[in-house]
């Protein structure tokens, strides 16, 4: 007795062809990409400026009833070279927010901070916000924070005395230089210098 499907001239099923096989590969990745974007939309990294998704830390801070005026350059034209501050801070859980002019150390929750204490660790919030550790000689100035964050930026970080970090903001509205000067009552003092960010 003969083969039937070679003997009858029948065809292979549809999903054992080139053209079946090709296009059940198609439908998986459209629906892997489509995934994708839905998690990046729905966990709010496709926000612009981000707060979309966002939970702030256990003890995330709140300066209550602080007004925030943003930091704006002082000349037109071309983004200022010279940093706002230096400013001495508190640098503990409740976190410092580095968008405010001067930059504000919360006192309870507070989803404005930008970094916060996670136990002698400092952590960017949001996450996605970024920093990275100067461990070069010398103080940067905006553009070589500018140049470290962009290919080097973690979100956490362990810290000592000494220890400097370039830090970005949510949405890259500003750029910060960050110094720990020395252990305080409640936390950290911080030296902090502030410069308008790409976005800005």
């Amino acid at each position: 007795m003969s083969d039937p499907q070679h003997g009858s001239g029948l065809r292979a099923p549809f999903w054992e062809s080139l053209v079946g096989m090709l296009t059940a590969i198609a439908g998986l990745v459209t629906a892997i990409v489509g995934v994708a974007a839905f998690v990046y939309q729905v966990g709010g990294f496709g926000a612009a400026n981000g707060q979309q998704g966002a939970v702030a830390p256990s003890a995330a801070p709140s300066s209550a009833g602080t007004a925030r005026v943003p930091i704006t350059p002082t000349q037109a034209g071309p983004v200022q070279s010279t940093g706002a501050g230096p400013y001495e801070l508190l640098f503990n859980n409740n976190g410092v927010d580095l968008d405010a002019d001067p930059p504000t150390v919360a006192t309870g929750p507070d989803p404005s901070i930008d970094i916060y204490d996670g136990g002698n660790s400092i952590q960017s919030y949001p996450v996605w916000s970024g920093l990275a550790k100067w461990d070069r000689s010398g103080t940067p100035q905006r553009q070589d924070c500018l140049s470290l964050l962009s290919g080097f930026a973690t979100t956490d970080s362990r810290y000592i005395r000494g220890s400097r970090y370039c830090v970005h903001t949510r949405g890259d509205l500003y750029v910060a230089f960050v110094e720990f000067v020395e252990p305080m009552s409640g936390g950290w003092k911080i030296r902090v210098t502030v410069w308008p960010g790409t976005a800005s």
